[in-house]
C-alpha cells in the first residue's frame, strides 16, 4: 500500500487509535538518545517494521548519508539510509506506531506532506516527539528534560521532574521539526515533544543516562515497568566512568562545579532567570570543546 511517498505493508485501518511516538536524526539526536528510546520501546511492545519511504532517494544525498554493505549469513547485504516506521497492536492497551525519521536534504515540504499522510492513514491520536540536545548541565546531577504538551492533560507532577511549558527558542532549525505542530492544527493531534539535556561537556556515541531519562517518562505516561531497561544500568556505568576520569582533570573538575552550583541554583528558584557569567579559563575550555565538535562533523 502506498501512502504519500511511503510504502507500507500493513493495513492501518486494523490500528486503534494509535500513538505515535517520533524520533528525528541527526537534527534532535545527540548521543543517539532518540534513537536508543524507540528501540527500547519498539521492543518492549513487539514491534515490527511495517514500511519505509519506496524511493529515499528523492529525500535523501547518499553521498551524506552513505548506503552500507553489510556480510548476513556469509551474504552481501545493501543497506540504504531510509526513514521507517514501526508498529504495534496491543491486544486490550495502547497501539503503538514509531517513525524513525530521517532529516531530509531536499523535497521537505513533501516529506512532511507524506507523515501527515501517514499519520492520518493510521488514525493517530497522540504525536509525540523525543529527542537529545547539549546544554550547560552537570553529569553529576538528574539531566533535565523539558518540552511542551498540547490537546491533553500530561501527569500533573511528574516523577521524573519533567518541565513542561512553551518553547522560547529562535534560532536554527529544521523543517521535519514543522510537523509537532502541523500534527496539531492540521489533524488536530494531541502533541507531546521532549528533549533531555546532555552535558556540554560529553560527547559519548550513545548516552545512556539520556536515553533512560527519557524512557522513564514514557514509562509514567504509558504505565510499563522500566525493571527490564537495561539502559538504566548502562547509563550509570557510563557516568561512573566520567566522575572518575574528571577528578584527574582540573579544568573539567572546576566546569562541573560551576555547573553544579548553577543547576542547584535553577532548582531553588525556578522562577528566576538570572545570566551567570563563566570565568575565563571555562569559557576558553568550552570554546575548545565547540571548535573540536566542528571539527568532527567537518570530517563525517
Amino acid at each position: 500500500m502506498k501512502i504519500g511517498d511511503f510504502h507500507i505493508d500493513t493495513d492501518p485501518s486494523t490500528f486503534e487509535s494509535p500513538h505515535c511516538i517520533v524520533t528525528l536524526r541527526p537534527w534532535v539526536n545527540v548521543g543517539n538518545v532518540g534513537r536508543i528510546v524507540v528501540n527500547r520501546f519498539g521492543r518492549m511492545y513487539g514491534a515490527k517494521k511495517v514500511g519505509a519511504l519506496e524511493r529515499p532517494g528523492k529525500f535523501y544525498d547518499h553521498t551524506r548519508y552513505r548506503p552500507r554493505i553489510r556480510m548476513k549469513r556469509g551474504e552481501r547485504t545493501f543497506r540504504i539510509p531510509n526513514t521507517e516506521v514501526v508498529a504495534a497492536r496491543v491486544p486490550d492497551g495502547q497501539d503503538i506506531v514509531i517513525l524513525k525519521l530521517l532529516e531530509p536534504h531536499a523535497w521537505a515540504e513533501d516529506f512532511n506532506d507524506s507523515v501527515l499522510e501517514l499519520l492520518r492513514a493510521f488514525n493517530v491520536e497522540r504525536y509525540v516527539l523525543v529527542g537529545s540536545m547539549y546544554d550547560s548541565v552537570p553529569h553529576t546531577r538528574p539531566l533535565k528534560v523539558t518540552g511542551s504538551a498540547r490537546g491533553w492533560e500530561p501527569p500533573s507532577q511528574f516523577k521524573t521532574g519533567v518541565r513542561l511549558g512553551r518553547s522560547r527558542y529562535e534560532g536554527p532549525t529544521s523543517m521535519v521539526s514543522q510537523l509537532t505542530e502541523l500534527a496539531r492544527t492540521e489533524l488536530e493531534l494531541q502533541t507531546l515533544s521532549m528533549i533531555v539535556h546532555l552535558p556540554l561537556y560529553l560527547k559519548l556515541d550513545n548516552d545512556y543516562v539520556g536515553a533512560s531519562r527519557i524512557l522513564s517518562v514514557l514509562s509514567e505516561i504509558y504505565e510499563v515497568s522500566m525493571d527490564r531497561m537495561p539502559e538504566i544500568r548502562m547509563g550509570e556505568t557510563q557516568y561512573s566512568q566520567v566522575q572518575i576520569s574528571s577528578s584527574d582533570n582540573p579544568r573539567l573538575a572546576q566546569l562541573v562545579a560551576r555547573l553544579e552550583l548553577e543547576y542547584d541554583a535553577e532548582d531553588a528558584e525556578p522562577a528566576e532567570e538570572e545570566e551567570v557569567e563563566l570565568s575565563p579559563e571555562v569559557e576558553e575550555f568550552l570554546q575548545d570543546l565547540s571548535r573540536g565538535w566542528e571539527d568532527d562533523e567537518g570530517r563525517r
